[in-house]
């Protein structure tokens, strides 16, 4: 005999609380082992990091080579908990756990809450998670701002109101403002509403195209920041693209192979399969619905790849549906084992980039300086250290770099000293922002401190009167494996003139 309807309702209500909380409590653990681990991070900013703390001093509608979230994100971090490079990157593990969360109602709603669970927690342990979490990145913004688009899609579906379509518009408009990889969303949902026999309704109703009006209003600052700035960060992002009309099966197999490592070994071997079997067998609505808003990201990924390049986490947003689409096949439909070695992998991976975080520093970890994970995150204190020894000692307080890393790296490590930061802008164009914003060109002085890693900047020295070699400094970690150090004055601007042209 049937039980009663309301007995059934408040089974599924207890189940969903059971399993809502068990979420909780786990991702919690797991961000505050996170905070703790960021608390001892030994390694120094990334010169992308200190670039996105300076424009988050700076707030704008849009910068050189990114939209604005992140940077805004730092802005209020530092705003609130000074400029540590653990404010710096504090953003990011709570972001993630908040990403996690969101997944688990995507998972209970396609679903059920034992899969949302397991989703969740799927997540928070993905190998590119762990890392990512440890550094301050555009990716992070737009995984939290992808997932909740998905859910916002998910209640859009079910229930075509105004609310849900206001609620899809923003987490585009947000992701957009994140990453413009955020446009894959509309791929995604085109891609959708044309599979299967049954096609999907939503591109029919207003609610969708109100969402797609406001996500369209929160880019508009964005786009017009561009505008009047000649369309920086599109040229930018052509510029990474960089088709140049042959074929690339080297760079198509080294991307392939990082999926590995950004999805886990299980993982992502498991959703080539589910996606293969999926599409030649057959598929419910749930699993087409994961499959459309994940593998079109990585096929489009796939081909940039052997047309050019591809990192290994431009393909992110692929694991928000990806994760969800292999926990239900991993925890409800094979072996349990499958997922707990998938976990025990994921944990293990978790642990050793928490703990080796603390023990950072060049020599440490007892590795080789080529072999070390983060070498390149080393030795921007050193040459700040010596940058401000020699400015002092020259009486030279405008320090002037060749290059953005140099550019964002001494902007944050001389932030108290006193010294101005200037960029030596090589041609007509800025080739970054510091160049945009800070050429020394625009504003000369008549002495400066030229920190350069160039073993020849003869355009530079050209166009001072007066040069002396103060000096070179090597830092153990790999920023830069020499940096040369010149007191320039009587600046010639008719010299530099000549020479740029």
């Amino acid at each position: 005999m049937p039980e009663p309807q309301s007995v059934a309702a408040s089974r599924a209500g207890t189940d969903f609380a059971l399993w809502r909380r068990r979420t909780l409590i786990v991702i919690g653990i797991l961000l505050l082992l996170r905070l703790v681990s960021l608390a001892f991070n030994t390694t120094e900013l990334f010169f992308d990091e200190a670039q996105y703390w300076f424009w988050g001093k700076e707030p704008a509608f849009g910068y050189f080579s990114k939209p604005p979230l992140l940077a805004w994100l730092i802005g209020l971090a530092t705003a609130l908990f000074g400029n540590s490079e653990f404010a710096v990157r504090v953003a990011s593990p709570v972001l993630h756990s908040a990403t996690a969360f969101v997944i688990f109602a995507i998972g209970d709603r396609l679903f059920d809450p034992r899969t949302g669970f397991w989703s969740a927690v799927t997540y928070a342990t993905l190998p590119a998670v762990s890392l990512s979490s440890t550094i301050a990145s555009t990716d992070v913004p737009l995984l939290f701002c992808w997932s909740l688009a998905i859910l916002a899609f998910l209640r859009l579906e079910r229930s075509p109101t105004l609310a849900s379509g206001a609620m899809l518009g923003l987490a585009i408009g947000a992701g957009l403002l994140a990453k413009y990889a955020m446009a894959y969303f509309f791929l995604c949902a085109a891609i959708y509403a044309v599979a299967g026999r049954r096609k999907p309704a939503f591109w029919q109703n207003s609610a969708f195209w109100l969402a797609v009006a406001v996500s369209a209003a929160m880019i508009a600052p964005n786009i017009w920041w561009n505008s009047q700035h000649q369309f920086a960060t599109v040229s930018h992002t052509g510029d990474n693209i960089g088709w140049d009309g042959s074929l690339h099966f080297r760079a198509l197999f080294e991307f392939v192979g990082s999926q590995f490592g950004v999805f886990g070994p299980i993982l992502f071997g498991m959703f080539l399969v589910t996606a293969f079997r999926l599409i030649t067998e057959g598929m419910d609505r749930s699993q087409r619905l994961l499959l459309c808003f994940s593998l079109p990201v990585l096929v489009l990924i796939l081909f940039q790849a052997i047309l050019s390049k591809a990192y290994a986490n431009w393909a992110a947003t692929a694991y928000v549906a990806g994760t969800v689409l292999v926990a239900d096949i991993l925890f409800n439909r094979i072996p349990l084992w499958w997922g707990r070695w998938s976990l025990g992998i994921h944990s293990f991976v978790f642990a050793v980039i928490a703990v080796s975080v603390a023990f950072s520093r060049p020599g440490e970890l007892g590795l080789p300086d080529e072999l070390s994970p983060f070498a390149r995150m080393h030795g921007a204190r050193e040459i700040a250290a010596a940058a401000r020894q020699h400015a002092e000692s020259s009486g030279n307080w405008t320090v002037l770099v060749d290059n953005r890393r140099l550019a964002a790296l001494m902007n944050y490590y001389l932030r108290d000293s006193g010294l101005e930061i200037r960029s030596w802008r090589a041609g007509p164009v800025a080739r970054d922002h510091f160049e945009l914003d800070q050429a020394f060109q625009d504003d000369p002085a008549d002495r400066a401190l030229l920190a350069t890693a160039d073993t020849n900047p003869a355009q530079i020295v050209a166009s001072f009167a007066r040069v002396e070699l103060l000096g070179e400094v090597k830092p153990a970690g790999g920023v830069a494996r020499a940096v040369w150090f010149y007191s320039l004055s009587d600046f010639r601007a008719d010299a530099q003139g000549t020479q740029s042209q």
